[in-house]
């Protein structure tokens, strides 16, 4: 099953995906996130964190979960420690993560993740941030900020390439099916077919 949870000022999607089990994965706990955590943990064990990207609004929220696997790319892991290149600054506010205190595991393209009875595959998606990746799980795709329904994310925030991000939206319309469900990281949930036929950033 999954379920999408907003938080935070900039209404950011969290989603969580679960088994019969009542095990999770969260998928990037953001800003204001105390009462989404409470419900979790009152409803599911937690079992992974994957993090699409390392803004501050994807990120805050591993706070709650300091002793879960944190899956990242490497590249964007370093925004954890980076409070300007979070968007932490941009706030006020300062990252408290620290090198050595979370349980990370990078992550990069192609690779292959098996938890909780489902399998994922890593799609890097550079643009909106040089490390972003996406999350392909059946036909399901957590695509953080870089796919929106009929939109895109930004690419002026720091580590951010409009460049890049083109190239990964034209690398999502090559390789993901028309009945793909889209979870993304903003406004609401959509279909491939549905973006490829209005979405006047795919090309």
């Amino acid at each position: 099953m999954i379920e999408k949870i907003t938080t935070g000022s900039f209404f950011t999607n969290s989603y969580i995906i679960s088994n019969d089990n009542n095990e999770c994965i969260i998928v990037d706990p953001g800003l204001s996130y105390k009462k989404a955590y409470e419900q979790i943990i009152n409803r599911y064990d937690v079992k992974a964190i994957f993090i699409t990207h390392g803004h501050v609004d994807h990120i805050d929220g591993i706070n709650y979960f300091k002793d879960k696997d944190i899956y990242i790319s490497k590249i964007d892991e370093e925004m954890l420690y980076d409070s300007n290149n979070s968007l932490y600054t941009m706030l006020g506010m300062r990252s408290n993560f620290k090198k050595g205190d979370l349980n990370i595991i990078n992550v990069k393209d192609n690779d292959i993740i098996n938890l909780i009875g489902y399998e994922f595959k890593v799609i890097s998606t550079p643009g909106h941030t040089s490390g972003s990746v996406c999350y392909k799980m059946d036909n399901n795709l957590f695509s953080g900020d870089t796919l929106f329904h009929l939109s895109c994310g930004r690419s002026d925030f720091p580590t951010g390439s409009g460049y890049d991000l083109n190239k990964s939206l034209s690398k999502l319309n090559n390789i993901i099916s028309d009945d793909c469900i889209i979870y993304a990281g903003h406004d609401e949930i959509t279909r491939m077919d549905i973006e490829r036929k209005s979405n006047p950033y795919l090309k």
